[in-house]
C-alpha cells in the first residue's frame, strides 16, 4: 500500500501454533521506505522477506537497494526475516539498545518469553549495527526525517517512529487492541506511553502494527481510548482474581482471560506476565 511517494505499507499474514489442530491467524505490518536507499521498519515472521522483495519488484526497487532496518522492538513477528535481510544485502540493523538481548540471542528470548510456536515466527539471532536509546533523529533521506521515540510497555524497549515531513506516526504494538489478547511487558509503563501518543499533534496518519492506517483524528482518538479503557478493565479484573494462592499454573491467568471473554486456550506464561504487571503498581 503507498501511502505518500516513498512511504509504503505491507501486511504480513502469519499463524501463532497453539496446539496440533488449532492455529491463530495474526497479521503485522512493515514499513517500506523507498528513497534513493530503502529503509525497512520491522521485517515480519521467518520467511517474509520473500514477500518484501516481491514488493520492491512490483514497484520497480532492488532488494539489493535496502540499506537499513530499523526493529521497532524484539518479538519474533517483527525480526523474523531480519537475519537474511542482512545477509543477502548486507544492511544495518537498527533497534533500542533495551531489546538487543533478545535480538541477538533468540534462543534467550525463547527461554524467558516462550511465545507458541516461537521458531516458526523467528529461527536465526542477528547483530545489532546500531543500539538506539530514543530522541535521535535519522536522515533516511532529503525529505523524510525519521524521529525515534522510546515507547516503553508493550517491551521495555519498543520504539515509536515519528515521519516528520509526512507527519506520520508508526506506534508499532504500543496501542493494545480491544478485545485482543494481553501481550505487553509493563501496564503503567504502557499506559504512560499511550498518554504521550495521544498528546503528540504533530502527525495526521496514525501507522500501527495490527491495524489499517488511521487517517483521521477521531479515528486515532478511539483506538486510543479502546486501548487505556481495554487497560483498565484488565487492571480490574486482575486485581479481584490474582488474589491467595494458585492450586494450578496459569490459575489466575486463565480465570481472567476467561472473564475478558477469550478462549482459555490463551492462558500461557505472556499473558500471564502481561497480568501479573499490573499488581506491580
Amino acid at each position: 500500500m503507498k501511502l505518500t511517494d516513498k512511504i509504503h505499507l505491507l501486511q504480513i499474514d502469519f499463524e501463532i501454533t497453539l496446539g496440533p489442530e488449532k492455529k491463530l491467524p495474526r497479521f503485522v505490518n512493515v514499513i517500506l521506505i523507498l528513497a534513493d536507499r530503502i529503509t525497512l521498519v520491522d521485517t515480519g515472521v521467518k520467511g517474509s522477506h520473500e514477500k518484501i522483495f516481491e514488493y520492491l519488484k512490483q514497484n520497480n526497487r532492488e532488494y539489493h537497494d535496502i540499506e537499513r532496518v530499523i526493529l521497532s522492538h524484539s518479538h519474533p513477528d517483527h525480526i523474523g526475516s531480519a537475519k537474511i535481510i542482512k545477509e543477502l544485502t548486507n544492511c544495518e540493523i537498527l533497534a533500542h539498545e533495551l531489546e538487543a538481548e533478545w535480538i541477538e540471542n533468540i534462543d534467550l528470548q525463547n527461554k524467558e518469553r516462550p511465545v507458541p510456536g516461537f521458531y516458526n515466527l523467528v529461527d536465526q539471532s542477528v547483530n545489532i549495527d546500531y543500539k538506539l536509546q530514543g530522541g535521535e533523529k535519522l536522515k533516511v533521506s532529503k525529505d523524510v526525517t525519521l524521529e525515534i521515540i522510546h515507547s516503553p510497555g508493550h517491551s521495555k524497549g519498543s520504539l515509536n517512529i515519528l515521519f516528520k515531513e509526512d507527519h506520520i506516526l508508526f506506534t508499532a504494538d504500543s496501542i493494545p487492541l480491544k478485545n485482543d489478547i494481553p501481550n505487553y511487558e509493563n501496564y503503567s509503563a504502557l499506559m504512560n506511553s499511550l498518554k504521550i501518543i495521544k498528546a503528540n499533534e504533530l502527525y495526521n496518519i496514525l501507522l500501527t502494527s495490527w491495524t489499517p492506517p488511521l487517517y483521521t483524528k477521531s479515528e486515532t482518538d478511539n483506538l486510543i481510548k479502546d486501548g487505556e479503557e481495554y487497560l483498565n478493565k484488565i487492571n480490574r479484573l486482575v486485581k479481584e482474581t490474582y488474589t491467595g494462592k494458585e492450586s494450578e499454573s496459569f490459575l489466575f491467568c486463565r480465570k481472567t482471560i476467561e472473564k475478558l471473554g477469550l478462549p482459555s486456550l490463551l492462558s500461557n506464561h505472556i499473558t500471564d506476565r502481561a497480568l501479573r504487571s499490573h499488581l506491580l503498581i
